[in-house]
């Protein structure tokens, strides 16, 4: 039945493409036609048209997650639940990417699946979670804060939700491989010049990154870092 995975993947591809279209200018709209919700839309933001080569890469990266999650968890509640968790984060990564734009439509709703499904799923850790999205709220709006404007409110409200989704302590993992991410795509960018020091780079898809990697290969990822710094012996 991986033939169906697939097929759902890139069923659930073509939507998230559709919906990186639609939902960003009715954000704006709802919010405030000239600047949009101040809370979540941050400087420099613009309405990009639409991208061949994103829904190429979304449709492919929506599928590629869904078989794999199959094949992981094949049919059943914890399969639905991390493939839900998938594509929001990959939709908050492409508008964020194209509209420096973290909506909180599609924060709330991440947040309330994840709590729905650490109710209902029987090895679920609601305790973890909630100390999760804590833990990577508080650190992050603490950066927002000393950083004096390197981080948005999107941002901080992104991480309460990876925190949500990958608990405690694995929140750790996920929001230090966003940054160590972010931090060498950002360095890259202003190296090659593609953005300025004072230009905004939009930082949700490396904490998307982040936790994309944590949630599928966090153990892993546990496990070679340990052998690499010696912790694990």
């Amino acid at each position: 039945m991986m033939w169906l995975a697939a097929l759902l993947g890139a069923l659930c591809g073509l939507l998230l493409d559709a919906l990186a279209d639609w939902l960003p200018p009715r954000v704006v709209d709802q919010d405030d036609p000239s600047t949009g919700d101040p809370s979540s839309r941050l400087p420099g933001a613009q309405i990009h048209p639409r991208c061949g080569l994103r829904s190429v890469l979304l449709t492919f990266g929506s599928t590629a997650l869904t078989v794999y999650l199959h094949g992981r968890y094949a049919w059943s509640l914890a399969f639905l639940a991390q493939s839900i968790s998938c594509w929001l984060l990959l939709l908050i990564a492409v508008i964020d990417l194209e509209h420096s734009l973290v909506p909180n439509v599609l924060v709330l709703a991440g947040l309330a699946q994840a709590l729905a499904f650490d109710l209902i799923l029987p090895r679920s850790n609601l305790k973890g979670a909630l100390l999760g999205a804590s833990f990577g709220g508080g650190v992050f709006l603490i950066l927002a804060i000393v950083g004096r404007g390197a981080l948005g409110p999107g941002d901080v409200k992104l991480a309460v939700l990876i925190g949500m989704l990958t608990g405690f302590p694995w929140v750790v993992q996920a929001l230090t491989l966003g940054i160590l991410i972010g931090g060498l795509a950002a360095a890259i960018l202003l190296v090659t010049r593609v953005r300025g020091p004072k230009q905004y780079i939009p930082y949700a898809p490396y904490l998307v990154a982040g936790c994309l990697s944590t949630l599928l290969f966090g153990q892993r990822i546990a496990e070679w870092f340990g052998r690499f710094s010696g912790v694990g012996g």
